[in-house]
């Protein structure tokens, strides 16, 4: 039998409410927390470097690690320094060869396709650098002084999006507006919380291994990574909200 008519997929949805509504709950959300970030942000970092130092110092000889202001947006950002190690020739061979062995065999693999594409990409990351390291290794321009600093501002520019990012997805959900607030505020917290343990454990593996695993660092576990977590926190959200809502008839109107 021929349908006379067909509908649209089921996926399309219009949102429902005043376009007028959404934009000032965005501004009564986002705004007001992005400020929060941009007028507390030298604090915080300050708190998450003090805290590296506490640690880190205990595996360091005196005075080898410091803490240093360096200015960004507002204000200043503290950061913690330390002595930066570079590699030997055998260890470029080794990462090398371990890198190479990936690219070749991991493509080949029938199963984890997305593991093994990811890995391939992070091990071309680090046999460029093994091959940087074997040519040239004392003109290499970063020391961890300048990973800290770039690390810890990126973080500051990852709380500024946070805010705006997650207020455009979340708002148009048919929700309450608090518990909304409250999902980007816990997401600031373990972004904060998150940043600071990856922090320290960066810096260790930089100081006491090599710097040549710093490009690989940054780009595979790095505030690039930020990205899941803030997605998984907000489908982790909708996903409650989807079971809450299933019941409800005018929620789950489809448009036809």
């Amino acid at each position: 039998m021929q349908k006379s008519l067909i509908y649209y997929h089921r996926a399309y949805r219009t949102i429902t409410g005043s376009g007028w509504i959404l934009l000032l709950e965005f501004i009564a959300l986002a705004i007001p927390l992005s400020l929060a970030v941009l007028f507390f942000y030298a604090p915080v970092t300050q708190q998450m470097s003090k805290i590296a130092y506490t640690i880190l110092s205990e595996y360091y000889l005196p005075g080898s690690v410091i803490l240093l202001e360096k200015t960004y947006l507002l204000g200043n950002v503290l950061i913690v320094d330390l002595p930066s190690r570079y590699t030997t020739t055998l260890i470029c061979l080794v990462n090398f060869i371990v890198s190479l062995i990936l690219i070749l065999f991991l493509p080949r693999l029938k199963t984890g396709k997305n593991i093994a594409i990811y890995t391939v990409f992070l091990a071309i990351i680090n046999i460029v650098s093994a091959i940087f390291f074997t040519m040239a290794p004392f003109d290499f321009p970063y020391t961890n002084q300048n990973f800290s600093e770039l690390y810890v501002k990126s973080e500051v520019s990852m709380w500024l999006f946070i805010p705006l990012a997650l207020s455009v997805a979340i708002l148009p959900l048919p929700a309450p507006i608090l518990p909304k607030i409250l999902l980007v505020i816990l997401t600031l917290i373990y972004s904060v919380i998150f940043g600071t343990l990856r922090y320290i454990i960066f810096l260790f593996i930089l100081s006491k291994f090599s710097v040549i695993y710093m490009a690989l660092l940054f780009f595979a576990f790095g505030p690039l990574i930020d990205f899941i977590y803030i997605v998984g926190i907000y489908s982790f959200y909708t996903s409650r909200l989807a079971k809450n809502l299933k019941g409800s008839k005018s929620v789950w109107k489809w448009l036809y």
